[in-house]
């Protein structure tokens, strides 16, 4: 497993999303924006009985992506996992299929995820929470690293999760500043960021409302955190990270329409060479548009149109009239 180069400060990541940062997603922002330090792999699910064939995790990484060590060495590949579930097979195969790179998910906020004992639910028991990623740590030789919210109903324990990340090895923490109980309904927190950058001896990651290019600097300013990810700011507007390195912070509704009819037309292009069904790529194209018609005059006209479209032909005359 070779050794990756430490995270350069101010570096900024493409967020792990679910049924949104697939092969064909990152395949796009890859080509068209590089300035994307890092990204993140959608997450996979540790199964808690059986396991996955080791060309099921591939696929999941992407055929195309694994074969590119430098691109191996920039992507997170995020396991959703619980106490029950047979992390260490997991982590095992993951090792051994070489990729560098293992991120937990100890944010995500859904009801299936949380009820079955992932995502978020993880810090409601410190003690396991402390044994899981001590268990990870023991089998992955890798970099480790770990998104966390700072709770699940309240943050009196978020000093403790950070402590437990530290001290069991994780070597980034990535914070979102909602509990689980905010869910996205009010502003992510930002003071929590900050907190955990005081308290933590490895880098801290920032997340959470980072909706335009001016939110990255101000969330470094801010938080003094090591880097920024962005998660809907970057399905709204994928090229922010090239925005931001060219100091470019005023778009108008123009470009922003230029940039979307550029953006899916790569993107219908990395899908075909997946043999896509017609029903898939009308699913996954409305999935990931769902942010970037903000900014756009008649933008929800164009939005709604989108949405009603049935063939693909209704759906990419929509990107023709912005």
């Amino acid at each position: 497993m070779p050794t990756l180069s430490p995270v350069p400060k101010g570096s900024l990541f493409f967020a792990p999303m679910e049924s949104i940062t697939d092969e064909a997603f990152r395949k796009t922002v890859l080509k068209l924006y590089p300035e994307w330090d890092y990204l993140a792999t959608d997450f996979l699910r540790v199964p808690s009985a059986g396991h996955y064939p080791r060309k099921y995790i591939i696929k999941h990484f992407g055929v195309d992506l694994s074969n590119d060590e430098q691109i191996k060495n920039k992507t997170m590949f995020q396991i959703l996992t619980s106490h029950r579930a047979f992390t260490i097979d997991m982590v095992k195969e993951i090792l051994d299929l070489g990729y560098p790179w293992l991120d937990i998910n100890l944010g995500c906020p859904s009801n299936t995820v949380t009820k079955n004992g992932g995502g978020s639910s993880l810090l409601l028991d410190l003690d396991l929470l402390r044994t899981l990623i001590r268990n990870i740590r023991s089998n992955f030789n890798g970099r480790l690293t770990a998104k966390v919210r700072t709770g699940f109903h309240h943050t009196n324990d978020f000093e403790t999760i950070i402590k437990i990340l530290n001290d069991e090895g994780v070597e980034l923490i990535t914070v979102h500043g909602r509990t689980r109980d905010m869910m996205y309904k009010v502003p992510a927190v930002w003071s929590f960021i900050e907190k955990a950058v005081k308290l933590s001896h490895v880098p801290i990651i920032g997340n959470g409302d980072v909706w335009c290019t001016s939110d990255v600097d101000r969330m470094m300013n801010e938080t003094g955190c090591h880097g920024v990810m962005v998660a809907r700011g970057a399905l709204k507007s994928p090229w922010m990270a090239q925005d931001y390195r060219m100091g470019h912070f005023n778009e108008t509704s123009i470009e922003r329409a230029k940039r979307i009819k550029t953006f899916f037309k790569e993107y219908r292009h990395q899908l075909e060479l997946e043999n896509i069904s017609d029903r898939g790529l009308l699913k996954q194209t409305k999935s990931v548009s769902r942010f970037m018609f903000e900014g756009l005059d008649l933008g929800e006209v164009h939005r709604r149109k989108l949405l009603l479209a049935q063939t693909i032909p209704e759906i990419y005359a929509v990107f023709e009239s912005l």
